[in-house]
């Protein structure tokens, strides 16, 4: 008898344990906490009551300008990003950057590396729409936030300051807003977003240019573990401004990508996902003497919770 009720005790711990094991499962599987089964970027994630993701990206570019006594830079942007989800309808985010820049003069001599932390970025995103409260096809939300002074300055191996438009941060105040609509279907979601960034000086009067930007972008998910997102980025600058107020030569414009990208998840959920995008511009109708190479984006983005 006395075996037969420890066997009995152990069963039901065991039924206990396998049943709290179901529970933590779903309750870490970000698809099931908002009944959102693509594979979704950062920034176009459906929130869920304590949705934290955590991302790592890193952005690989060229920029050439200037005649011969220009210079060629190539710039590695990488930044974490930290999003958590108070509410169904509210998220917010921090993002930090650090900025690595190898600027090549045309009239050679030495190439100069510039590296060092950026300026950090607070902001917050609110759905004002929504079709359904679980599982929702149809999302609309605006955003707004503000970047911050952090990045200190960096100065060249003889100790003198780099110049401010090749700092890794402006030492601006910046404030920013946007709005974006997402549809969420099954093979197929669809994207579409509006921003602004104004810009204010540094903190010796160099300003950059304020930016407009919009995004367009149809998703294909052919399996639970792969998506195909491609798209189209548009973005407008005003030229920079000098500390006397004139415009800074070779700076501003607009510039259309196309964008082709994939996002993988090696996780039986969506929890880890990897995604790459290269963005080929396709339109570059930039001031004075510029010209921008192809953006290679690399993403690694895990839901914690």
């Amino acid at each position: 008898m006395a075996t037969a009720a420890a066997t009995g005790a152990e069963v039901r711990a065991l039924s206990i344990v396998v049943l709290l094991l179901s529970d933590v499962g779903a309750w870490a599987c970000a698809a099931c906490g908002c009944g959102d089964q693509s594979l979704t970027a950062l920034g176009v994630e459906q929130p869920y009551v304590n949705r934290l993701r955590v991302a790592l990206e890193g952005r690989l570019t060229s920029l050439d300008s200037g005649d011969s006594s220009g210079q060629k830079v190539l710039s590695l942007r990488s930044s974490l990003t930290l999003l958590w989800a108070p509410h169904t309808r509210f998220a917010f985010a921090a993002l930090l950057p650090w900025s690595s820049s190898w600027l090549l003069p045309h009239a050679g001599g030495p190439s100069q590396l510039v590296s060092g932390l950026s300026d950090l970025e607070l902001s917050m995103r609110a759905v004002v729409y929504r079709d359904r409260r679980f599982s929702a096809h149809h999302l609309l939300w605006l955003s707004g936030g503000l970047k911050f002074p952090t990045g200190p300055r960096i100065s060249d191996a003889r100790g003198y300051p780099v110049p401010d438009d090749d700092q890794p941060g402006s030492g601006s105040w910046d404030p920013f807003f946007g709005a974006a609509y997402g549809y969420y279907g099954d093979p197929m979601a669809l994207f579409f977003s509006a921003s602004y960034r104004q810009t204010t000086p540094g903190p010796f009067g160099y300003r950059f240019g304020s930016t407009l930007g919009a995004t367009a972008t149809v998703q294909l998910h052919p399996v639970w573990w792969l998506a195909m997102p491609i798209g189209f980025e548009f973005r407008w600058a005003e030229s920079d401004s000098l500390p006397n107020r004139h415009a800074a030569p070779n700076t501003g414009g607009a510039l259309v990508d196309f964008s082709p990208g994939v996002i993988v998840s090696p996780l039986r959920s969506t929890n880890l996902q990897f995604r790459l995008s290269v963005g080929v511009p396709v339109v570059q109708g930039l001031h004075g003497v510029q010209r921008v190479g192809p953006q290679t984006t690399l993403m690694i983005a895990y839901d914690i919770l």
